[in-house]
């Protein structure tokens, strides 16, 4: 038999043109015909995730462009310039980080502090550094409640996909962002969805970036069962983010910017 589809990068496996269909010539049959490529599912499942990317404000950031004068009291100012220090080499150290599966837990009772900001940072830069064709990296962002309703969205009858699918691929991507852990609505079955998780993650040394509003000590006034905070102690390094809010300022800047344009 002859393959007649012509390759290409955008299938995970190579053995199709992406599109999840590979053109099969029987030479000995004298007939042609298509089969699936395993890619299929995976994009299938992509397509299923791909609500829960990351915001488009945030694609375009660098950890280069992460303001610290954003923030006006001295104490902010130097969390952030150790928070930014950190941020950096871990992307240049991140070979090692990833040996000992150790990822970060950015963290500060305020909203809108740079958190997420900070997270999507070094995520786009992994993916500018450490993501080469030889060694691709897999990179997966949600905030934890909407990823907990992507589940639950497989719950109908009508579903194609299962929980269980949605779950392992949550489970072994190589690195995971989780926003905002800590804001949903607690049960025994959303603690138990991220213990299945995090223990994978864990056991494999898979590297995992959270944020939240909460200090780790405060996990387990949120999950009363007490396995999700020592699972994320052994898996991250926590990093005191500034308490102070700087997203109305980024507003405001970027306000102020338009308006030159408007009046030009």
């Amino acid at each position: 038999m002859e393959t007649l589809t012509s390759i290409s990068d955008d299938c995970p496996y190579r053995e199709c043109d992406g599109t999840g269909l590979i053109w099969i010539k029987d030479n000995k049959e004298n007939r042609e015909f298509m089969r699936e490529c395993r890619c299929k599912e995976i994009k299938a499942l992509e397509r299923k995730l791909r609500g829960a990317r990351i915001p488009d404000e945030f694609k375009q950031t660098t950890i280069n462009s992460f303001d610290i004068n954003l923030y006006t009291k001295q104490e902010s100012k130097e969390r952030a310039i150790t928070a930014k220090r950190i941020a950096g080499n871990y992307v240049k150290k991140f070979p090692l980080m990833v040996e000992q599966g150790k990822g970060l837990y950015l963290f500060s009772k305020t909203k809108g502090s740079g958190k997420t900001r900070l997270a999507a940072s070094i995520m786009n830069a992994l993916l500018q550094v450490h993501d080469t064709k030889e060694n691709p990296l897999s990179i997966y962002y949600s905030p934890a409640a909407d990823l907990l309703a992507e589940i639950k969205r497989t719950f109908g009858e009508e579903s194609p996909v299962s929980s269980s699918d949605i779950i392992d691929a949550v489970k072994g991507v190589d690195v995971l962002i989780l926003d905002d852990i800590g804001v949903e609505k607690v049960s025994d079955w959303v603690e138990e969805t991220f213990t299945r998780i995090l223990d994978y993650r864990l056991q494999h040394k898979k590297v995992t970036i959270f944020t939240s509003n909460l200090e780790l000590d405060e996990l387990d006034e949120k999950y009363p069962q007490g396995r999700i905070s020592s699972r994320i102690e052994k898996m991250t390094f926590p990093v005191k983010m500034p308490d102070e809010k700087i997203r109305s300022l980024l507003a405001q800047k970027e306000n102020e910017d338009l308006l030159d344009l408007l009046l030009e």
